[in-house]
């Protein structure tokens, strides 16, 4: 488009001058400028006013909004979380000193309770993306709740075996003296205890000792529990002439340093049936019965399960039963 040429008197020459006009780039940035400045100080006053009350941008408000969504979740989990913990503590405390109780069984000890799970590479992969950590606390205990629960569910469905099998049980746990206690006297517990040999150092004894009153050899000994004879055998620098027996339920007894065993491997047993008489074999100082309570594999206290103050007539009433032994 062609310009129109503008003039302008001039008064010292007397002659009218061409007006130049202003070049297109000066017209564009005239017209432009006045936007430029607002935006400027649109940006510059959001700024201020953004830091002074919190006021954010689209992108940074939808960013929060999101963020504040999770951590409403997360919360939510975590009650969850805190709300099964609680529960399952319960049953654990119910499992130990009430239902493992009724049936004889030892309790599940607080290290296998709360044992670990996993380790530090376990989680490794959500050490990006979760810079504080909580994500992945909230992964570890979710694995550590599942856990126990499993733990948990296996000990319910043991007690639910033994429950259905109760009255089987209670002839099989072994449960009375494996003497005569009017014959005999208590001389070792359960328990740490200098070496009766050497004396020198403690040792763990996981059994207790009996021994005959008058130090006769002879005295009979019984077993504490149906089951079957799982060994009969000699060991020279330890048990000497011994007998064990497995009565099921997780349950095995050992009968040691015999004079005699009267039983044989894979005898049937019913309790107090007589399966030898008390000697001074093996690794012994003295004639005595070493008898050993072991469950799930684990030596217990036989105290805990025998009553001592059982009266001789109701101990001889079971070891005098005219039941035949099952063969």
């Amino acid at each position: 488009m062609k310009r129109t040429k503008r003039y302008i008197f001039n008064k010292e020459t007397l002659n009218y001058d061409v007006v130049k006009s202003p070049s297109e780039f000066w017209l564009y940035t005239k017209s432009v400028l006045p936007f430029v400045l607002v935006g400027v100080a649109m940006f510059v006053l959001m700024l201020f006013v953004g830091d002074k009350y919190d006021i954010k941008n689209p992108k940074s408000y939808m960013i929060d909004k999101r963020s504040k969504e999770w951590r409403s979740k997360m919360e939510i989990v975590v009650r969850r979380m805190d709300n099964v913990r609680g529960q399952l503590h319960a049953m654990e405390m119910r499992d130990n000193n009430l239902y493992r109780l009724i049936f004889g069984m030892e309790p599940i000890s607080s290290d296998v309770r709360e044992a670990g799970y996993g380790g530090v590479d376990r989680y490794s992969y959500l050490t990006a993306t979760d810079p504080f950590g909580k994500v992945t606390s909230m992964v570890i205990e979710s694995d550590v709740l599942t856990k126990k629960a499993y733990l948990q569910s296996k000990s319910f469905d043991q007690i639910t075996l033994f429950s259905d099998r109760a009255e089987e049980m209670v002839s099989c746990v072994p449960n009375i003296p494996p003497v005569k206690f009017e014959n005999v006297r208590h001389t070792s517990g359960f328990g740490m205890r200098r070496d009766p040999v050497t004396k020198a150092r403690m040792r763990h004894h996981n059994g207790v000792d009996l021994a005959p009153r008058f130090g006769q050899v002879g005295e009979p000994v019984y077993v504490t529990g149906d089951g079957v004879v799982t060994a009969v055998s000699f060991q020279m620098g330890g048990f000497g002439n011994y007998v064990t027996v497995d009565h099921g339920f997780g349950y095995v007894t050992r009968y040691a340093h015999l004079r005699k065993a009267n039983v044989a491997v894979g005898q049937k047993l019913k309790r107090g049936q007589q399966i030898g008489e008390m000697g001074n074999t093996g690794r012994s100082t003295g004639t005595h019965l070493h008898y050993e309570v072991i469950y799930m594999g684990k030596p217990v206290n036989p105290l805990n399960y025998y009553d001592k103050d059982l009266a001789a007539e109701d101990f001889n009433s079971i070891i005098d039963s005219p039941e035949i032994p099952l063969s």
